[in-house]
């Protein structure tokens, strides 16, 4: 049913996008027509080292929650788990990335892929919550400099920003949905490893990064001197956010929709977010597959590790007492993609 649900959507979303295009044909032919080749290949190389950005932070973010439970990758070996990741979630098979990921850390690791699905959702939690305060900030800085910063996008950041409740002592009396039932559970282990503060450093550069290349994607078209850093933030932003629902399409409609808030040409907020988008899945399926390949290649680790020391992907000497010495219970298996 749930299934049923994301297709419709998707294909409505879809539809929408097309409908729109084909109205607007003329202006995005204008766009493309007078796309300055010097500036847009200048600008090519960090627009591709932004992808790859993002799935190193993603790979070492998944990779400090599993050591967590004394399984410990190489960081070449999270970046390519990320990357898979990546690759699984363009294809149509729901959850594809997680279940390939989940069936490596099996067959490798002999880890199973939901133990730390409770440290997953604190970091899903956290990220709404930084998101929010994000574009906070970013609406307090198109404020200052006069732009305009419309209560549709406080209102929505304010909602998001709220989340943090749930990290303080009053989280405990309120009910949690069954999605975040795990919440309690996975934030007493952050916080016991101490590793929580590092997380969400790196989810805030994510959305930096996020952020840096949008603007860069606005920058390579006609009329992108007009989106400053601080409105591809929130662009950004609103595209995480609507990244969530997983729905081809849904990224560069709610960017094209958050451009018409801010005052900037919604057809310059699609093609930028299109932009962006295709980027990503070029590098993705240019390096997804020879990563696909060595991935298939590594062996299973010795369960033997009486000696507690294991050579990790780099090369380094890790203490790995074995994925066995993880105490917490098995748990549910919808997780969040970190």
């Amino acid at each position: 049913m749930k299934r049923s649900l994301r297709l419709i959507a998707m294909l409505a979303v879809l539809t929408a996008l097309a409908w729109y295009i084909w109205r607007a044909r003329d202006e995005f032919s204008r766009i493309i027509s007078q796309v300055d080749p010097a500036t847009f290949w200048a600008l090519l190389g960090p627009m591709v080292a932004v992808p790859l950005i993002s799935l190193w932070i993603n790979g070492q973010i998944s990779r400090d929650l599993i050591a967590e439970f004394n399984v410990h990758l190489g960081h070449f070996e999270s970046y390519a788990l990320s990357t898979i990741n990546a690759l699984g979630n363009y294809l149509p098979l729901p959850q594809a990335g997680a279940m390939a990921r989940g069936i490596y850390l099996k067959k490798i690791h002999n880890f199973a892929y939901t133990t730390y699905a409770a440290t997953v959702v604190v970091t899903y939690v956290s990220s709404l919550a930084l998101t929010g305060l994000a574009g906070l900030c970013g609406l307090a800085a198109l404020k200052l400099a006069g732009r305009s910063a419309p209560w549709q996008l406080w209102t929505a950041f304010a909602a998001l920003s709220s989340s943090l409740i749930m990290f303080t002592p009053l989280g405990a009396f309120l009910p949690m949905p069954r999605r975040l039932c795990l919440f309690r559970e996975g934030l007493l282990t952050l916080h016991r490893r101490h590793v929580l503060l590092k997380i969400i450093a790196m989810q805030i550069l994510l959305i930096a990064v996020t952020a840096t290349g949008l603007f860069l994607s606005a920058r390579a078209l006609p009329g992108g001197s007009n989106i400053s850093w601080p409105i591809a933030l929130m662009l950004g932003l609103i595209s995480m956010i609507a990244a969530v629902v997983n729905v081809l399409g849904i990224e560069q409609a709610a960017a094209m929709g958050c451009a018409a808030l801010l005052n900037i040409d919604p057809n310059l907020g699609l093609a930028a977010s299109a932009l962006f988008r295709l980027t990503a899945i070029a590098v993705v399926f240019t390096t997804g597959p020879v990563i696909a390949h060595w991935l298939s290649t590594r062996k299973p680790l010795s369960p033997n590790s009486s000696s507690g020391i294991l050579n990790n992907v780099d090369g380094e000497s890790v203490n790995h007492p074995g994925p066995q010495s993880a105490t917490i219970a098995p748990l549910p298996t919808h997780t969040a993609n970190p």
